[in-house]
C-alpha cells in the first residue's frame, strides 16, 4: 500500500521533499482513519476532526482508491496523474506557510470535487462534472450574486453543466485554451456520456466586464474573458485582490513589489474590480 502510493505521487511529479516526507513518516501499516472521507458533507465531514497529519495521510491513502476509480473509467493514466496536482500544490503551500507538510481545513473541503471523481485537469484549465447550482453562483454575505429571473428560466437548477476552474499559473494563450475545451469535450462525450452537459459555466474575478479596462486589448485574460456570455456580477474586490496579490489587505499591498502591469494599478481602481459568473454553449461537433 505505502510502496503504491510513493508510485502514484511520484509518477504524478509531486514535490520531491514531499515523497522524500512520505517514504520517511508514512507507517507502512496505516489503516485508513475514516473510510471513504467524502461521503459526508462539510461541516460535519470528520476530516475536520483529525490532526493536520492524520488528515494527510487520510487523504494520501485515498489516492489509491481514486486511481482505481479513473481506471474503472478506462481514464488515461496521465489525466489522472495530472488531476491530483492540486493535491501537491496544497500541501506545498502548506509547508511554505507553517512549516511542516499537512492539509487546511479550508483545503480539505476544496479538493472534495478531485476525490469524488468530479475534477479533471485538460490542458491549461480543470473542468468540474457539476450540475447548474443557483446557490454556488449566487451564495452569501460578501459573495452574493444574485441570478436574475430570465437567467433562472434559461438554466434550469440542476441541468447538466462543466464547470470551469482556472489555476494560478494556467497557460491562458488563446490556442491553449482552444485546446482544453476541445479536450474537455471529448473527454467528458468519452468517459461519461451520459452527463450531458449544455454549457461550461465559471466564476471569477477573471470574467467582470470593468476589469478588462485595466488590460491591453491583447491580454490574455481579457481573450478568455471574451468567451463567456456574463449572466451575473458582483462588484466586490477580495477575490480579485486575493488572486493578484495573494492577500486582500490594502496597507500590505501599497508596500508589496508589483511584478505586472495589472498587480500596478488593480489596488488603485478597486472600482474596476470585481466577480462574474459567465457561460459557454456546448461544444457541438
Amino acid at each position: 500500500m505505502k510502496t503504491e502510493i510513493i508510485e502514484i505521487i511520484t509518477k504524478a511529479n509531486f514535490n520531491k521533499a514531499f515523497i522524500q516526507y512520505i517514504k520517511n513518516e508514512f507507517p507502512a501499516d496505516f489503516t485508513p482513519l475514516i473510510e471513504q472521507p467524502y461521503q459526508y458533507e462539510f461541516p460535519n465531514n470528520p476530516l475536520l476532526d483529525l490532526s493536520v497529519k492524520d488528515r494527510l495521510f487520510t487523504l494520501v491513502y485515498e489516492l489509491i482508491p481514486l486511481k482505481e476509480y479513473f481506471d474503472s473509467k478506462n481514464i488515461p493514466s496521465q489525466i489522472f496523474y495530472d488531476s491530483i496536482q492540486d493535491l501537491n500544490f496544497r500541501v506545498t503551500r502548506y509547508y511554505d506557510l507553517h512549516g511542516e507538510y499537512g492539509l487546511s481545513e479550508r483545503d480539505a473541503l476544496w479538493i472534495r470535487f478531485m476525490y469524488k471523481g468530479e475534477m479533471f485537469d485538460l490542458g491549461s484549465l480543470s473542468f468540474q462534472k457539476f450540475h447548474f447550482s443557483y446557490a454556488e453562483i449566487e451564495r452569501a454575505d460578501y459573495d452574493y450574486m444574485p441570478l436574475s429571473e430570465e437567467m433562472k428560466q434559461r438554466f434550469l437548477e440542476g441541468e447538466p453543466v462543466v464547470n470551469v476552474h482556472i489555476a494560478t499559473d494556467a497557460d491562458l494563450r488563446p490556442e491553449k485554451i482552444d485546446e482544453s475545451f476541445d479536450l474537455a469535450h471529448n473527454f467528458f462525450v468519452t468517459y461519461f456520456p451520459e452527463h450531458k452537459y449544455t454549457v461550461f459555466t465559471c466564476r471569477t474575478w477573471m470574467l467582470y466586464p470593468p476589469t478588462q479596462e485595466l488590460l491591453p486589448p491583447d491580454s490574455n485574460i481579457t481573450s478568455f474573458a471574451n468567451r463567456f456570455e456574463i449572466i451575473a456580477t458582483n462588484q466586490n474586490t477580495k477575490q480579485a485582490l486575493d488572486r493578484i496579490y495573494e492577500t486582500s489587505d490594502l496597507t500590505e499591498i501599497e508596500r508589496m513589489e508589483k511584478p505586472s502591469s495589472l498587480a500596478k494599478v488593480a489596488y488603485k481602481n478597486l472600482d474596476k474590480l470585481g466577480v462574474a459568473a459567465g457561460v459557454i454553449p456546448r461544444i457541438e461537433k
